[in-house]
């Protein structure tokens, strides 16, 4: 099979707090693609864009020396470590994907969702959302809390049981940022001829497709915006000023409020 070939394109308009980012990056033997959606309280210096200037920073020093998924997921958790000691309620969802001839390596951390349409015209969720915790996990993880300072506020044995439901409501547990260890959500494929991959915030998939915590199919009547977008156009570009379009009709004409600071995405096409 002869290698295959990404043609690509970025959809940005984080026209708010400045939190997202997209990024290309030339690894030693292949191409890295990178969203990245900055969370935070938005408390005075507190804001997940710290977060995401630093993830943006690491990759552009120590792209060159990824050379297999091995050294990339290392490298994310090297930065994972730093970025712990950034600020306080500061941290950043991720989801990229690393291409090496036909290979292709998905991971994420958070809510960052990647979705694929294969050449069969299937779209499905690549890898699971880490929006929450169930009750019994986040109890435990705040208890663990107990005695240090998380966001200007100690945790104590009074008030951790509130800490637990912020986990387990808005958890995004496996965040860059959130925690000095985390799971890193990952899927190796091999690519093919006609499929389409789109890395994307949750400005862009929300108004879009109905919450899909786990990965798996995405059926047509629950997104059938996204499968039109993804059906009608025949490259990464296209792709792209599509998107802007519908963005814009969906506010303008149906008077549907879409997140400001979450519109971006990488289109992928093979």
């Amino acid at each position: 099979m002869d290698k295959v070939s990404l043609n690509w394109k970025e959809y940005f308009d984080n026209t708010c707090k400045g939190e997202d980012m997209w990024g290309h990056y030339k690894t030693a033997t292949g191409d890295l693609y990178v969203v990245a959606d900055g969370v935070s309280s938005h408390d005075g210096s507190k804001t997940g864009g710290d977060v995401v200037r630093y993830i943006d920073e690491r990759l552009k020093q120590d792209v060159a020396d990824i050379v297999r998924s091995r050294y990339l997921r290392e490298l994310i958790h090297s930065i994972n470590e730093e970025s712990v000691k950034i600020n306080e309620g500061a941290y950043a969802a991720i989801a990229g994907i690393l291409h090496r001839e036909n290979g292709l390596f998905a991971f994420s951390a958070g809510d960052v969702s990647i979705l694929a349409k294969k050449p069969s015209g299937k779209l499905l969720q690549v890898l699971p959302l880490d929006l929450n915790m169930q009750s019994d996990e986040a109890e435990k993880t705040a208890l663990t809390e107990i005695g240090s300072i998380i966001d200007g506020q100690e945790i104590t044995t009074e008030n951790y049981i509130q800490r637990a439901k912020q986990y387990a409501n808005h958890g995004l547990c496996n965040a860059v940022g959130i925690g000095e260890s985390f799971y890193l959500n990952e899927k190796s494929f091999y690519a093919k001829e006609g499929a389409k991959l789109l890395i994307a915030s949750d400005g862009i998939t929300d108004p879009f497709m109905k919450p899909q915590r786990t990965a798996g199919t995405v059926l047509e009547r629950t997104a059938p915006k996204l499968y039109e977008l993804l059906d009608s156009n025949n490259n990464a570009e296209a792709a792209a000023d599509a998107l802007k379009d519908l963005i814009w009709d969906t506010q303008v004409k149906e008077k549907i409020k879409i997140k400001a600071d979450d519109r971006t995405g990488l289109f992928l096409y093979m």
